[in-house]
């Protein structure tokens, strides 16, 4: 054979082999509601996946309209995309209804094959347990945000506070903390600085009893009663509208008219904020535009070392009930969870704390703010959303309403406490018959 016609030979064979691989490659499709930044990231990610497994073809599908309403249109039509990123709030409800894949058997067996992001032992364990249902397993952990305090140290600085202890404070070190901090600087005799900013959502009241004390579901989750409207807990909510009413935080509405909370803390007018770990994302972002801050964090405040809690919340990779491939849907969905993965979106892009452990010890080296935030996982519970399907919508929407019965209506912490938890024992009775 000649030269011309061997290289005509070889590149018809190249072709072939190329266009049956093409023909053989199984195509998998994952959905999530990342804006732009993060589904760059993603596609990065899901490209090195490819990469090392050329046997699958990956198609991202970003929505960016109502997610969950699309994701359950489609795997009600049989035709569900093969990865699915749910908040721990959706898993009962997925759970329930049956749309979603124990991926436990198939995270054995390739993590026996060496498959990124399958040991579980990687992981923070709470971060395993949110997406745990007795012994099935739902989806694997994509990061994670503890909620915390976040602290402007020049406001500390300016009127001479210490900054909170490292290892935790008590609700009453917190108390006289922002006192302090509450100062009255044009002398029109109503503060116009505020130690904190007032925890009235609802993500962050439930570890702030839980801090406190208190519980607000029954072990068992079939009622509130007892439990979210306890002494302890009415107690606690009290010690902090207690703090509202003597002028050392904002109300809700002097801060929503003011530009909001997150405005007041980078401003100084607010010295703490209780939120999740994702407000070092906006932090960042106004330290890059040249605002002058610097920011410390701390733990919740809590009534006894014992009670000493918070709450992470996270959001995990799952695969539908009725994909065909669940193992390689399992595969993927293990590598958008992997040591690589959370790398890229951990590590080097900076979104979240990272779901694995030594992942997360490079993050505290390098931020102290993210130092003391990944230590909070240690004493980090799981969420109630992702143990029961009662807590979204119903307990958030009832414990909003509870607050606008104090805060607007004249309602002590204990009336509305009562009301909502009746009102959610009721959605549970319903729900139970």
């Amino acid at each position: 054979m000649d030269r011309a016609r061997y290289s005509r030979f070889f590149l018809v064979v190249v072709l072939l082999v190329l266009s049956s691989l093409a023909i053989g490659a199984t195509k998998l499709r994952v959905t999530t509601w990342a804006g732009a930044d993060e589904a760059a990231l993603d596609e990065a990610i899901i490209a090195e996946f490819m990469r090392l497994n050329p046997e699958y073809e990956v198609v991202y599908e970003p929505v960016p309209g109502d997610y969950y309403q699309k994701i359950l249109t489609d795997i009600g039509a049989g035709t569900p995309p093969d990865v699915i990123l749910l908040d721990a709030e959706m898993i009962p409800a997925f759970v329930e209804g049956k749309y979603l894949t124990d991926i436990n058997p198939f995270i054995s067996r390739l993590s026996r094959e060496g498959a990124s992001g399958t040991n579980l032992d990687e992981y923070f364990p709470v971060l395993v347990d949110i997406f745990r249902s007795g012994r099935s397993l739902y989806a694997l952990p994509k990061d994670t945000s503890p909620i915390g305090i976040f602290y402007n140290k020049n406001v500390f600085d300016q009127f001479g506070v210490p900054y909170p202890p490292e290892n935790g404070w008590t609700m009453e070190e917190f108390a006289e903390t922002v006192k302090k901090l509450s100062k009255d600087t044009d002398g029109d005799g109503k503060n116009d600085v505020w130690g904190f900013s007032f925890p009235s959502w609802v993500g962050v009241v439930v570890p702030i009893l839980w801090a406190g004390g208190g519980e607000v579901f029954s072990p068992d989750f079939t009622k509130t009663s007892g439990y979210l409207n306890s002494d302890v807990n009415v107690g606690t909510y009290n010690f902090y509208m207690d703090l509202l009413a003597k002028g050392y935080a904002p109300t809700p509405q002097e801060a929503s008219s003011l530009g909001g909370a997150s405005a007041l803390f980078y401003t100084g007018k607010v010295a703490m904020i209780i939120t999740g770990r994702w407000f070092n994302v906006s932090i960042k972002s106004q330290i890059a535009k040249g605002a002058d801050l610097k920011v410390g964090g701390a733990s919740i405040p809590y009534a006894s070392e014992e009670s000493k809690a918070t709450i992470t919340y996270a959001s995990g990779w799952a695969v539908p009930s009725n994909v065909a491939d669940k193992s390689g849907a399992t595969k993927l969905a293990a590598f958008l969870s992997s040591e690589y993965a959370q790398t890229k979106r951990c590590l080097e892009g900076g979104l979240a704390v990272s779901a694995i452990r030594s992942i997360a010890e490079l993050q505290a080296a390098k931020d102290a703010l993210d130092s003391t935030f990944i230590g909070m996982l240690d004493y980090a519970r799981v969420p109630v959303g992702s143990l029961t399907k009662y807590y979204r919508p119903q307990f958030e929407d009832t414990w909003a309403e509870a607050f606008d019965r104090m805060n607007v209506g004249g309602e002590t912490v204990k009336q509305a406490m009562d009301w909502a938890a009746a009102t959610i024992d009721e959605y549970i009775e319903k729900g139970e018959k």
